[in-house]
């Protein structure tokens, strides 16, 4: 919990530095475009990021079944709303999978069942981003959409490369029993040279039965190749929707027609794959410099600002904020009580 309010006091600080630096010179022509919006386009861009929760709860929930037959996806629904709040307040969004495997438990899916519905889950978004942001590096170079920022260039082509890793990093412990044991024996044997007292042998066979168990169930999903696909096509229709919603908060404030739906998209992708790797919760900083490096190539001045307050307010901040709430007055003040008494760290 101190690490939560530490982080989001941090969240707040940043915030407010940006917000500063923003509005600093033009707060009343920004602050007059935000106020006067069209509600209706705002309506539709609310829309399109719950398209997004929908589709990526949709993955999630297929994961799930292959394990708890009985899970209701209202339940998945709740899970996905605090888990907007978890990751918004953790650097990288670490906070989100820890939390989904302990309410999964409370519904009798195992720890290690539990594990592998967060990766796989992970692995199947992985897919789908990595195949995205190919296409996106494709369209740029036919048609040059960024050719002004070439630094902005090179800091996704190094996103793309760490996600493009991760991907593999996610195969090899899902799906390669060996890997799994030399990675823990490495660290059972790194962390018996400080401990004198650890029992080596006792750890490893206990840590191999584990890895067996989680290889095992790991092939569960693989072997269902229907739903494997499903939660790749939930998940790429779930970014989708995510990155079209400036397009939609662009006609909100009366500038449409200066986007179009696909340069639209490929700076959606740039700009995730930028924000993946800013260890600061809600990649707070590096997602607002991302979005006004990018859609700077067709959108400039006062209304370029107005469009990325309302981007991040309706993508990031109220999501935060309803998770926020669900967190401390509804079901999850079971979690809370959990990570007060250090069963979730």
């Amino acid at each position: 919990m101190k690490n939560i309010k530490r982080n989001s006091i941090i969240v707040l600080i940043i915030t407010v530095g940006i917000l500063y630096y923003i509005l600093k010179d033009n707060y009343k022509e920004i602050i007059s475009t935000v106020s006067t919006a069209n509600p209706w386009w705002l309506l539709v861009a609310m829309l399109f990021f719950f398209l997004y929760y929908l589709f990526d709860q949709m993955s999630l929930f297929t994961m799930t079944k292959q394990y708890c037959k009985d899970i209701e996806f209202k339940y998945i629904l709740y899970l996905g709303v605090i888990t907007k709040f978890f990751n918004g307040v953790t650097p990288l969004a670490s906070g989100g999978q820890p939390m989904q495997v302990y309410e999964l438990h409370k519904k009798g899916v195992s720890v290690s069942n539990g594990t592998n519905i967060v990766i796989q889950n992970y692995i199947v978004f992985q897919i789908a981003f990595v195949f995205l942001g190919v296409v996106a590096f494709i369209i740029n170079h036919a048609l040059g959409l960024f050719q002004s920022v070439p630094l902005l260039r090179e800091l996704t082509i190094v996103g793309f490369v760490i996600n493009g890793l991760l991907l593999l990093i996610l195969f090899m412990v899902s799906f390669s029993k060996n890997f799994n044991r030399s990675i823990v024996r490495f660290f059972i044997n790194l962390i018996a040279k400080f401990n004198k007292k650890l029992n080596k042998e006792k750890q490893i066979e206990k840590w191999d039965k584990y890895c067996d168990d989680y290889y095992d169930n790991a092939k569960v999903l693989l072997n269902k190749k229907k739903e494997f696909i499903s939660c790749i096509i939930y998940q790429t229709l779930s970014l989708l929707a995510y990155f079209a919603i400036p397009y939609y908060v662009a006609y909100a404030i009366g500038i449409g027609s200066s986007l179009n739906m696909i340069n639209t998209l490929v700076a959606g992708e740039y700009i995730y794959i930028m924000g993946c790797y800013v260890p600061i919760p809600g990649a707070t900083g590096g997602m607002e410099l991302g979005f006004m490096g990018f859609f700077g190539n067709f959108i400039s001045g006062p209304i370029l600002s107005s469009l990325m307050v309302l981007w991040r307010f309706l993508t990031y901040y109220l999501p935060t904020i309803i998770g926020a709430i669900v967190f401390n007055i509804g079901p999850g003040k079971e979690v809370k009580e959990a990570m007060i008494n250090g069963e979730i760290k």
